[in-house]
């Protein structure tokens, strides 16, 4: 019995438009991998690096650990939620997002109600648990600011549409900046300011915002002796190893202590009571004593590639605030990264700021899980687009 070729053909196309749909509703699996292993790496590090102090101080070595780890299941949940999420309805929530976070910021100088540690206004108690809202701005700035350039091309900005941004942004970086919380405030600038880069905003006019940004931080944090301090410690910690330059004279010696391949794991000596906060904004310098030079540049090398990929998601989106989404989400993960390391290394100031996926903490832990969620959302979108542009070329002429 004769067949017809071109059913035949038509019948593989479908077959092979079938396949493309299965692939089509996964996500961008590199990306995931990534970030589970970063997750993963992260709480191996907390174990090890606060063993010794929740021992100590709380008589249960695993005290934050398991914290850690519920928060770190919460936060599988909001990766889940921003993969699957509606992003019509994100962008929708977009101006209450930065009016909600603005409140929150608000609220961390109101006693009672924010907690101040170690000379800053960062956290606000709700119930059992305290919040930190400026690890919200980020998440909340990046939608904004996509929402915004979206609707607003690099050619049709009035006086108007530049108040719809620099106000609320300008606000909540100001807000950001007098807990004081100089890291941070730096972060959300430098994701707003490739936002604007990547919109094709004018360089002259992207050049007057951030010098009058940058005086402003620089001012303040001359002027506030809290950073100050800081400055001087990052200057010269060896003039004063005992006092202000303790800390980073202390996680100086764990990296240079950790040479080209590491104590081993659990095996730091400097989260003996030696490095503060070792399991926080300087867990990065006990992964360098117990990893090494090796484990040091393999991290760096997982955030180099969780960069590609995010950036890789946005130049294949279709749409502009899927772009500009996943470049806000993607440079705020990064950015922060490389700032963290970059204090940790005495390359930076000292601020006050976590490693993602790696530091102690909940808040941070569930806004950059869901902000890697929104992005592999983007990256599913984009293959069913592609899905159906491969679909309508397949139809038989």
């Amino acid at each position: 019995m004769s067949t017809n070729p071109l059913s035949e053909s038509w019948s593989e196309t479908e077959s092979v438009n079938r396949n493309s749909a299965k692939r089509a509703a996964q996500l961008d699996l590199s990306l995931l991998v990534v970030v589970l292993m970063l997750s993963s790496w992260g709480l191996l590090t907390i174990l090890s690096a606060s063993a010794p102090v929740a021992q100590t101080e709380l008589h249960n070595s695993l005290f934050y650990f398991i914290r850690q780890a519920r928060w770190l299941v919460l936060g599988l949940v909001a990766l889940t939620l921003g993969a699957v999420v509606n992003l019509g309805l994100v962008r929708k929530l977009a101006r209450w997002g930065v009016l909600i976070t603005g409140g929150a910021l608000l609220l961390t100088h109101i006693p009672g109600i924010g907690v101040t540690e170690l000379g800053s206004s960062r956290w606000i108690h709700v119930g059992p648990i305290s919040v930190q809202p400026s690890e919200v701005a980020k998440l909340a700035i990046s939608v904004y600011l996509a929402d915004l350039l979206a609707r607003n091309g690099p050619r049709s900005w009035n006086l108007s549409q530049f108040r719809q941004t620099i106000l609320p942004i300008g606000g909540v970086l100001g807000m950001v900046l007098i807990q004081p919380d100089l890291g941070t405030t730096i972060v959300l600038a430098v994701s707003a300011f490739v936002l604007f880069f990547c919109n094709g905003t004018p360089l002259l006019t992207m050049a007057a915002v951030a010098s009058t940004g940058i005086a402003g931080a620089v001012y303040h944090s001359l002027s506030t002796p809290y950073q100050r301090l800081r400055w001087e410690g990052f200057m010269n910690p060896w003039g004063d190893p005992t006092g202000i330059g303790y800390q980073l004279v202390q996680s100086l010696m764990a990296i240079g202590s950790g040479g080209i391949l590491g104590e081993g794991w659990g095996q730091s000596k400097q989260k003996l009571f030696y490095l503060p906060i070792q399991y926080a904004d300087f867990i990065f310098a006990i992964l360098a004593e117990e990893m090494g030079l090796v484990g040091s540049l393999s991290l760096l090398g997982l955030f180099l590639i969780l960069a590609w990929r995010g950036f890789a998601i946005a130049g294949q989106a279709r749409d502009p605030f899927h772009a500009l989404l996943a470049i806000g989400l993607t440079t705020t993960v990064v950015a922060q990264a490389l700032i963290n390391i970059g204090v940790v290394t005495a390359s930076l100031p000292t601020t006050g700021i976590p490693l993602p996926f790696l530091s102690f903490g909940g808040t941070s832990l569930l806004a950059t899980l869901f902000s890697m969620g929104l992005i592999l959302n983007v990256s599913r979108h984009t293959q069913r687009h592609l899905l159906i542009v491969a679909k309508g070329a397949a139809q038989p002429q």
